[in-house]
């Protein structure tokens, strides 16, 4: 017969046969052998037949073994075995060798069910149900972790491992004096009151048990199989302590998240799904109850809402991790709220969620629109006052040319030069102030290539350079695009380099660069080697009419900080006297300053 119809056949039986070899380990099992005593394929292959057979009294392993002898036909035997359920089962084997030459061995095996109070009993079952002790496998129980027990129903305690000596602090031989149910009398916990049951005839129960002179905590599970009980004892000491932490840090931050002053919302983007006391008092609710469940577009303006969902988008993309924006809510009395909002991604509940935080800046945001009322009016004065001095001293000197001209009924061409210098200075002053008045008039937002612009301005004050003997070198990194008015962008980038200008020395140097500042930013750098500013200078920067240069107004810096203000950068100033100043300006990335506008339109 072909092997693969051989071991189909077997796999098709019902009956439980198996392949020995002469040390009595398993080469093959059939699926009715492991389902006839409880143990996987894979397990089985890794055994042999004395480390499932229970010992008589008078055994020892090498007696199991001995009825495995080389031509023996229709040979049986009765034994007692561990069932992988955890009880005890007696199997008849019928042993044929099957192949002399190669010492192979067929094992087939049937369970007996014999009543347990019937008096047909085999002598070996009614020895085995007799004897205070039951000798298990050593090989497989005493290497378990866990505790191991097996009584009779009448408290007799039949086998204890070696972790179950361990768990009680007693000897094989005290625990044999010992009755089990009047052990589990002494018992303060559910243990007692769960393993009864199993006398009334149900056949498994479990149940959390702590044994408080070793401060260990066990889930037991306990099995019944005929008069026999088998009881586990896994110890879940780690478990228990780990839960109590969990508990014990929710607790804290529960309480630390109902008694902030701060809103602390959770939202799936669609729906609110908790908030705690200090919301409920900012929402003007009388309870979690009238905000729960709430849609996002009832609790903000409705283009909020939609900005909100936009940031949590970008936040499960993961382009984001935290993202701040002011938004309006409206309470449930009907009023108006301005609030910040910081949105991070977390886990609620077992799902994906957004936590925001609130802040109410509504009386933060009306004394900062005073402070900047106040403000405006201090520097309208003083732009006045300047614009006037500015202003005054080339229109005193024009005039004086003209009353000049009218007195001698002619004019000097030198003279004449010198007051079209003056109406030129004029023009240049009330052009920056109407720049600085409203730098964004009329202005479109585009994609602008950062290293085309500077080689245009280079190109533009490439004159002014020869001219003072001075060289411009241009370093560009291969850094993003940025959005914004190109006009605008060449205007703060020529100013800029006018001042390097102003600053050098002929032979001088100015390096201008093109730099990633971060993952979403640009830098671009103008940095000269002339006279530098001193600290106190520094910080007086970008006030209007104060300037550091002889004939300068003031007003270019401070449009280049107006320009940059509104397209969402910085500029930083970095100088040392006699070494030179670096200028960084500070700029968003294409994408990021399309989103930042979005937010503050």
């Amino acid at each position: 017969m072909e092997p693969n119809l051989l071991y189909s056949s077997m796999e098709a039986s019902l009956l439980g046969q198996a392949f020995l070899n002469e040390n009595g380990e398993f080469i093959y099992v059939n699926q009715s052998f492991c389902e006839s005593i409880g143990y996987a394929r894979d397990y089985l292959l890794t055994l042999n037949l004395q480390s499932l057979v229970i010992l008589g009294e008078e055994e020892g392993y090498e007696q199991t073994g001995s009825f495995l002898k080389k031509g023996i036909k229709g040979f049986q035997i009765e034994k007692m075995i561990l069932h992988g359920e955890g009880y005890l089962q007696s199997i008849t084997f019928t042993i044929d060798d099957i192949s002399p030459d190669q010492s192979l061995f067929l094992v087939q095996l049937d369970r007996l069910s014999l009543p347990a109070e019937s008096e047909d009993n085999s002598p070996l079952l009614a020895s085995i149900r007799g004897r205070d002790e039951v000798r298990l496998p050593k090989k497989i129980l005493d290497g378990i972790k866990d505790a191991i027990i097996t009584i009779s129903l009448d408290g007799q305690f039949l086998y204890v491992n070696d972790e179950a000596e361990r768990m009680f602090d007693l000897s094989w031989e005290e625990i044999q004096r010992l009755d089990f149910w009047t052990f589990l009398q002494g018992d303060k916990h559910e243990l007692s009151k769960r393993i009864y049951p199993l006398l009334a005839g149900e056949e498994y129960v479990e149940v959390e048990y702590f044994k408080e002179n070793k401060q260990t905590w066990y889930d037991v599970r306990a099995y019944r199989a005929d008069d026999q009980v088998t009881l586990y004892f896994i110890n879940i000491t780690n478990r228990k302590q780990m839960e109590q932490e969990l508990r014990d840090s929710e607790l804290r931050y529960k309480s630390l998240v109902e008694h902030t002053p701060e809103t602390i919302s959770v939202h799936d983007g669609q729906k609110l799904i908790y908030i705690n006391p200090a919301g409920e008092k900012l929402f003007r609710a009388q309870g979690q109850v009238e905000l729960i469940g709430k849609r996002l577009s009832e609790l903000f303006l409705l283009d909020d809402a939609k900005r909100i969902e936009e940031e949590g988008r970008l936040l499960l993309d993961e382009k984001n991790r935290v993202l701040s924006s002011i938004f309006t809510l409206r309470c449930l009395t009907g009023q108006l709220l301005e609030v910040e909002a910081t949105t991070t991604l977390i886990h609620f509940r077992g799902k994906r969620a957004f936590r925001t935080i609130l802040k109410n800046i509504s009386e933060r945001k009306h004394m900062d629109d005073l402070i900047r009322k106040s403000d405006k009016l201090s520097v309208v004065a003083q732009l006045a006052a300047g614009v006037a001095h500015e202003i005054r001293n080339p229109l005193t000197s024009i005039k004086g040319f003209l009353q000049l001209f009218e007195r001698e009924k002619e004019y000097n061409g030198k003279y004449l030069s010198l007051v079209m210098e003056e109406l030129a200075r004029v023009e240049s002053i009330i052009y920056e102030y109407l720049t600085l008045a409203k730098p964004n008039h009329d202005t479109r937002f585009e994609q602008v290539h950062l290293d085309n612009l500077a080689k245009q301005v280079m190109t533009l004050l490439e004159t002014q350079t020869i001219m003072k003997n001075v060289s411009v070198e241009l370093e560009s990194e291969n850094i993003p695009s940025v959005y914004g008015s190109e006009k605008q962008l060449k205007q703060v980038l020529i100013n800029l380099i006018r001042n390097a200008l102003d600053a050098v020395e002929p032979k001088g140097e100015i390096k201008i660069r093109l730099l990633k500042h971060s993952e979403n930013k640009v830098c671009i750098q103008v940095e000269d080697n002339g006279c530098g500013i001193s600290k106190e200078r520094m910080e007086r920067l970008g006030e209007p009419f104060y300037s550091t240069k002889e004939k300068g107004t003031g007003l270019g810096l401070m449009v280049c900080y107006k320009i940059l203000q509104h397209h969402g950068g910085a500029i930083k100033v970095h100088s040392e006297v006699g070494t030179g100043t670096r200028m960084d300006v500070i700029l968003p990335v294409y994408e990021a300053s399309k989103l930042t506008e979005k937010v503050l339109q």
